[in-house]
C-alpha cells in the first residue's frame, strides 16, 4: 500500500515538473530508478543518467538514458541499445512520439525510425528529422500536406520548415517567415538586401507604436563582433520601448569593434560603450558591464542576433502590471546566414532564448547575485536559480519569439570545447550544469538561498573545471581600467 503511494506521488511529482524535489527526496524514491533515471535526464544531468543502472521496464528512463549516452560521446553504445526501443510493438503513438522527440537531438535516425512506426507523427518534428536526416523531398511531402489541411493555424513552425525548402528564393522564405511571426500577432520583416536570404544581419522591421516606462539597461556583451553588432544594435534602437540604455561590453577584441562602436556612440545618447583590457568571457563581461547599469530592469542581447521591435515592451509590461514578478523571458529562433532556420535539438525551432531574462535589478542582484564568474554555461543556472529563490510563478515566459539567433559554426555555443556538436555535448558543458544541479538541490534540501557572490575571488559556492573560471586578477584589472576611463 506503501509503495503504491509513493508512486502516485512520484507520478505527480513527475507530472508537475518538480524534478528538482524529487531528487530532495531521492532516498524515498530509490525502489523507483526507472523513472529516477527520467528525473535525471529531464535536469539534462546527462554523466549522472549513466552511471545509473540501465532501466529495463520503462520506455520513458530507457530513451533518456540512451539519449544520455549519445550526449556524453557515446554514440555507438547508445545506437546498439536503441534497438530495444525501435523494434517493440507495445508503444502507443503518443508514446512514440514522446520517445522520438527524447532520442532527436542526438539520434535523429532512430527517433524518425520510432515515427515512421506511429499512425499520426507529428507533422513537425516528422518534417524537421527528415530534414536533418537529409530527406528534404519526403520533408517538403509532409508539410505541403500539413499546410494544405489546414494545421499551419496551430503548428506555425510548419511555415518555418517551408522556409527552409525555399533556399533558391530569399522573397519565398520571407514570406514564410511572416506568416510564422503573424500567427503570433508580430509585425512582419522587410529585406536589407533582397537578393540575400533572410536572417539576423539582412532583417528589419519597423513600428510606428511607441511605449514609455522605467528605464531598461541592454546589456550586450561582444568579442570579434565587428561584422555583426551593429545589426544588433540597430534593432534594439528600433524597439517601441524608448526608454532604454543599451550597454556594450567589448571583450578585448582585436579586430574593428571600437570603430564601429564610436560611430554607434556618435548616432544615439542611448549607446553606451566600455571596451575591457583583457579577455574574461561573456558572463564576466555582463558582470562588469551590470555595475553601470542604471535601468530599473536589466535584460541582455546576444552581438550577433536581431530584436524584434516589441521584445523590451512585450517583456516588460508584465512586470510593470504585476508587482509579483520577478522577470519575464521570451522565445527565439535560430537562423544560419542563408536562411535557414536551425535548433540543434531539431524539435522545436521555437524555443526560451536563454539571454532574454528581463529582471528587476535590485531585488534579483540582493538576494541572488548575478551570473556565475565561468565562462561557459552560466546563463542557464542563472534563469533556474532565480526560480529557486523566487518560486517559478515569480518568472513569466512570454510565448513569443522576439528575437531571431544567429547560429554561427566558430560561436560559444557550437564550439567543440564549450558547446554542441555531433559527436554529443562538451564534457566542459556536461560538468559544469552537473555541478550547479547539485548545488541546487542541496540549497533546496538545506533551504539555502543560492548566491553567486559579486566578487569572484571570494570562495566559489559549488567547485568547477579549473579552466571554466576566469582568472580573478583579470576581473581585477577590468575592473581598475572600467574605473579609470569614467
Amino acid at each position: 500500500m506503501f509503495s503504491n503511494l509513493l508512486q502516485l506521488y512520484l507520478r505527480y511529482l513527475i507530472k508537475k515538473k518538480k524534478f528538482l524535489e524529487i531528487l530532495v527526496k531521492a532516498d524515498l524514491f530509490k525502489q523507483e530508478s526507472d523513472w529516477l533515471c527520467h528525473v535525471y535526464y529531464r535536469l539534462s544531468m546527462y554523466q549522472t543518467v549513466i552511471k545509473q543502472a540501465y532501466p529495463a521496464h520503462n520506455p520513458l528512463g530507457q530513451a533518456g538514458y540512451i539519449a544520455s549516452m549519445a550526449a556524453c560521446g557515446h554514440t555507438r553504445e547508445a545506437k546498439a541499445l536503441v534497438q530495444t526501443l525501435t523494434t517493440r510493438h507495445d508503444i502507443s503513438t503518443k508514446n512514440r512520439v514522446i520517445l522520438a522527440e527524447i532520442l532527436a537531438p542526438f539520434l535523429p535516425e532512430s527517433a524518425l525510425a520510432l515515427l515512421d512506426q506511429a499512425i499520426t507523427p507529428s507533422p513537425v518534428l516528422h518534417a524537421s528529422l527528415l530534414i536533418r536526416t537529409n530527406q528534404p523531398d519526403k520533408a517538403r511531402h509532409v508539410i505541403t500536406t500539413a499546410l494544405q489541411t489546414g494545421k499551419g493555424a496551430d503548428k506555425p513552425e510548419l511555415y518555418l520548415l517551408m522556409a527552409n525548402m525555399e533556399a533558391a528564393s530569399p522573397s519565398n522564405q520571407l514570406a514564410y517567415t511572416n506568416k510564422y511571426l503573424a500567427h503570433y500577432g508580430l509585425e512582419t520583416l522587410s529585406l536589407k538586401n533582397p537578393d540575400l536570404p533572410p536572417g539576423a544581419i539582412n532583417v528589419s522591421c519597423f513600428s510606428n507604436h511607441t511605449q514609455a516606462g522605467p528605464l531598461v539597461s541592454i546589456l550586450v556583451t561582444t568579442f570579434r563582433g565587428a561584422d555583426r553588432i551593429g545589426s544588433t544594435i540597430e534593432s534594439l534602437l528600433q524597439q517601441t520601448y524608448r526608454n532604454i540604455e543599451i550597454i556594450v561590453i567589448n571583450d578585448a577584441s582585436d579586430d574593428d569593434t571600437d570603430a564601429v562602436m564610436q560611430d554607434w556612440i556618435k548616432l544615439d545618447s542611448r549607446v553606451r560603450y566600455f571596451k575591457l583590457p583583457v579577455n574574461v568571457g561573456t558572463f564576466a563581461a555582463k558582470n562588469l558591464g551590470l555595475q553601470y547599469a542604471a535601468g530599473e530592469f536589466v535584460t541582455c542581447q546576444d552581438s550577433d542576433d536581431w530584436a524584434h521591435p516589441r521584445k523590451i515592451e512585450y517583456q516588460v509590461q508584465p512586470l510593470l502590471e504585476n508587482p509579483n514578478l520577478v522577470c519575464t523571458t521570451s522565445q527565439w529562433v535560430r537562423i544560419q546566414d542563408n536562411g535557414l532556420y536551425y535548433a540543434r535539438l531539431v524539435y522545436p525551432l521555437t524555443r526560451l532564448n536563454p539571454a532574454s531574462p528581463l529582471f528587476r535589478k535590485e531585488l534579483v542582484l540582493s538576494r541572488m547575485g548575478a551570473w556565475d564568474w565561468v565562462r561557459t554555461g552560466a546563463d542557464s543556472e542563472f534563469l533556474e536559480r532565480m526560480k529557486l529563490v523566487f518560486g517559478s510563478s515569480a518568472v513569466l515566459s512570454v510565448k513569443k519569439p522576439l528575437t531571431l539567433g544567429a547560429h554561427r559554426p566558430d560561436s560559444l555555443m557550437t564550439a567543440a570545447d564549450t558547446g554542441y556538436n555531433e559527436q554529443g555535448i562538451s564534457e566542459t558543458r556536461l560538468n559544469y550544469w552537473e555541478a550547479w544541479k547539485a548545488w541546487h538541490v542541496n540549497c533546496l534540501k538545506t533551504k539555502t538561498i543560492p548566491a553567486i557572490h559579486t566578487i569572484p575571488d571570494v570562495q566559489r559556492p559549488f567547485p568547477v573545471l579549473e579552466h571554466l573560471m576566469v582568472n580573478p586578477e583579470k576581473i581585477m584589472i577590468c575592473r581598475n581600467k572600467l574605473k579609470e576611463d569614467q
